[in-house]
């Protein structure tokens, strides 16, 4: 993984669109590295801390070509969305295996518990988010809507969306602004992430907007960044 501090990465944090309460991630500057067992490879999203291997939480998209085993992570809470192909089975230990044969089905569990997957037909890709403990991951929402409404996000917590197909996304902000300025439009392809920021109260899709909505809505808690930290 390059360096952060690298000509490559600070240009492309200059490219990245930026609002008063949201950060645009083009699909295009994801960072591709192994997965931790070498089985397979992720791009990734972002991070907290960006600079620290034991990171209070990742945003990521895993593209899974075989069945196997999932990386172990002690003492972090994970999601697996499913977000392209034809799915897959997952053994989380002694539960009852979870299938993800449809487009935003999800499934929780602990990171240290023995995880395998196994492709139902061909290879899929997935949406990954990873929260050390004791934060947690609250939700992950598909939201599709043809017809134009506020969604209502939870005051407190981080949040990333996910787009799954193009389109025009709408954040509203909260606080002392005038009209025009209390909401932004950001266009977005598919695949492409917003880290929305504590301003940002609800989103939509504006009235002049072509294309359906058609998201995935992540919301989690983090632990602090002075708590102390287990080793992996």
């Amino acid at each position: 993984m390059p360096d952060r501090d690298s000509p490559a990465d600070l240009k492309a944090d200059k490219e990245r669109q930026i609002t008063s309460s949201s950060l645009h991630l083009p699909r295009d500057q994801y960072r591709s590295m192994p997965w931790r067992n070498g089985l397979g490879v992720t791009r990734e999203i972002a991070r907290e801390p960006g600079a620290d291997a034991e990171y209070l939480w990742r945003l990521s998209l895993a593209s899974v070509t075989a069945s196997g085993p999932f990386s172990n992570y002690a003492g972090y809470r994970r999601s697996v969305t499913l977000i392209g192909g034809k799915g897959f089975r997952l053994a989380i230990g002694d539960q009852e295996p979870v299938t993800l044969d449809t487009v935003g089905a999800t499934a929780f569990f602990p990171g240290d518990v023995q995880t395998g997957c196994v492709l139902i037909d061909g290879a899929c890709s997935d949406l990954s988010l990873m929260v050390r403990e004791p934060g947690t991951i609250i939700s992950v929402v598909r939201i599709r809507d043809t017809v134009e409404r506020e969604v209502p996000l939870v005051a407190g917590a981080l949040k990333a969306v996910f787009y799954l197909a193009g389109g025009t996304l709408r954040t509203h902000m909260a606080g002392p602004m005038a009209a025009s300025q209390a909401h932004a439009d950001i266009e977005l392809a598919a695949h492409d992430s917003v880290l929305l920021g504590p301003q940002t109260v609800s989103l939509s899709v504006p009235s002049f907007a072509i294309a359906p909505l058609d998201l995935l809505l992540l919301t989690w808690t983090a632990a602090s960044i002075e708590a102390p930290r287990d080793s992996l």
